[in-house]
């Protein structure tokens, strides 16, 4: 497994979401790391599981909430520097 960057997570979320990010009139390249993907409309409960199922696949982790500030689990930002810090861990278990 290789290590991937935070950028490289967020860019896998933002093109997960790239029709309801688009139907909201916004920019993907533009968006904050402080963009709250549920109060902002882009993603509901049933989305953000969809996402992390999206996310487990990909990038080949498993997605522990004890491991997230719960008021960050939707956050572009901090989701995306976890996701990295995830596969950090994992490809330094499998070398």
């Amino acid at each position: 497994m290789k290590h991937i960057t935070a950028d490289e997570a967020k860019r896998f979320v933002v093109a997960q979401l790239a029709h309801p990010i688009a139907a909201k009139g916004l920019i993907p390249e533009n968006l904050p790391d402080n963009f709250d993907l549920l109060t902002e409309g882009i993603i509901d409960s049933l989305g953000f599981v969809d996402l992390v199922m999206a996310l487990e696949r990909y990038f080949d982790i498993k997605v522990d909430f004890g491991g997230l500030d719960p008021e960050s689990l939707t956050v572009l930002g901090p989701i995306s520097q976890y996701i990295a810090e995830k596969s950090r861990v994992a490809s330094s278990r499998s070398t």
